[in-house]
């Protein structure tokens, strides 16, 4: 849903990691955003959602690796009030914008020190979203 939106956040703040969503795409000095399921939405509001969210963060400098986590913990946790745009596309065409405004992030635990994989670091910091739909969709350049 907003994984896209997240890890331009991070990317921009920790350039020098190798940023993707939901799959990684190197081996070392990497980042990912995964989109985790989360809690069900509002029964009686549909448009309110509460995704769940895991930052990946690989490094073999696993001094490195663990400063990164921290940082990502700090730049997302309590993050509030602020709109994101999700493009969903096919063979490069826009077929839907949603917008969603986040009120909050919040960590659901502290950072989580995977292990080593090969000689790489890995940790993991997971996020529970609050956030509405906006209906101001785009669908093929109309609303």
């Amino acid at each position: 849903m907003i994984q896209k939106p997240l890890m331009r956040i991070l990317e921009k703040e920790i350039p020098d990691l190798n940023w993707s969503i939901n799959y990684r795409t190197a081996d070392d000095h990497t980042g990912t955003v995964y989109s985790t399921g989360g809690s069900k939405p509002d029964k009686y509001d549909t448009n309110y959602r509460y995704p769940s969210y895991q930052v990946y963060i690989r490094s073999s400098d696993w001094d490195y690796a663990e400063t990164l986590a921290h940082k990502v913990f700090d730049i997302l946790h309590k993050k509030e009030n602020f709109n994101v745009t999700t493009s969903y596309k096919r063979d490069g065409i826009t077929l839907l914008d949603k917008r969603y405004h986040v009120f909050l992030i919040t960590a659901s635990s502290d950072i989580l020190r995977v292990g080593v994989n090969k000689g790489v670091m890995e940790y993991s910091v997971n996020f529970d979203v609050d956030l509405i739909e906006s209906k101001e969709e785009t669908t093929n350049g109309t609303r």
